[in-house]
């Protein structure tokens, strides 16, 4: 409409990454809720393959749109489909538990919800690790269009491709994740897919070949997924209802570390190019994760 100051959108941006750190705990944990133990793996698949498909079709869509309606009307078209589906969350009968409640006392309570990760080492490694990736990889997509322009010298229209190949290799991976997860063990496959992610973005980096890349990505983005689907299934599954969506949003702020990792991946850029900076951060994260996984299976071999 053409009315707000510059600090009335800063507002505005501010209180919606507060409600958008909340809202992914408490649909993860509403899941829980709503879906039969057996079921919870494909619940969870599905919730992430709806997320996937829209990073891939979004960016197509929102191009369309901007086009004919202008910025305005595509922010006037989201608030009113994020009004739609919030009623339809209205009609949504969560089924009574009895669960464990703190005394109130929100330092207490953050407290407890670090104490249970603490406590659960495999979920304490899950979580570390997702924390490393956030930082040295997960943000390397904000960069695309500087390793698009010089590396491999393409426009728009391949950077489009690059932007929706990690969504693309989401939706895959998601398909057959469920089969996968019966027959491997789940710590094994976390494990896996937590120190695969940055091998294939070392891999990508040395890449000159956009198929190539865009092929790479699609790995780099069905190893991520899966292994944060997979994190989020084994929390859920171990962790007591009372619990759960402090452990969840414990899990959740790796969300919040790519900001460090945005300082972190341009930093390397910036001191070594985009293709070695990328190289260099992908080596930490595979050190540190390998590392993290390492100690908890020493860990667990001492134990029995």
């Amino acid at each position: 409409m053409g009315i707000l100051e510059f600090w009335n959108i800063l507002a505005l941006v501010l209180v919606r990454a507060v409600v958008r750190s909340i809202s992914p705990s408490a649909s993860q944990s509403l899941i829980r809720e709503l879906v039969p133990d057996e079921e919870l793996m494909n619940a969870v698949s599905l919730y992430t393959i709806g997320f996937n498909l829209a990073r891939v079709t979004g960016p197509s869509l929102g191009g369309v749109l901007i086009l004919w309606i202008g910025a305005g009307g595509c922010f006037l078209l989201y608030g009113l489909s994020l009004v739609i589906s919030g009623l339809g969350i209205l009609f949504i009968r969560i089924p009574k538990r009895k669960v464990h409640r703190g005394e109130g006392k929100l330092l207490r309570e953050i407290r407890e919800g670090f104490h249970c990760v603490w406590q659960a080492q495999l979920i304490l490694n899950s979580v570390t690790a997702a924390y490393v990736i956030s930082i040295f990889v997960g943000t390397y997509q904000r960069f695309l269009p500087v390793f698009a322009k010089e590396v491999l010298n393409v426009g728009p229209g391949g950077l489009g491709l690059l932007m929706a190949a990690q969504g693309l290799g989401g939706i895959l991976v998601l398909s057959f994740l469920t089969p996968m997860v019966e027959k491997w063990n789940k710590e094994t496959l976390i494990f896996v897919t937590a120190t695969t992610t940055p091998v294939f973005l070392f891999l990508f980096s040395q890449s000159n070949s956009l198929f190539v890349s865009i092929f790479l990505l699609t790995l780099v983005g069905a190893t991520g997924v899966a292994y944060r689907t997979i994190s989020r299934v084994i929390i859920q599954m171990r962790v007591p209802y009372g619990f759960l969506g402090r452990v969840m949003s414990v899990f959740q702020m790796d969300q919040g570390m790519r900001s460090v990792g945005s300082m972190a991946i341009g930093t390397f850029i910036s001191l070594f190019g985009i293709a070695l900076g990328l190289s260099l951060t992908s080596v930490v994260s595979l050190i540190l994760t390998s590392a993290i996984f390492f100690l908890f299976l020493r860990s667990r071999r001492n134990d029995s």
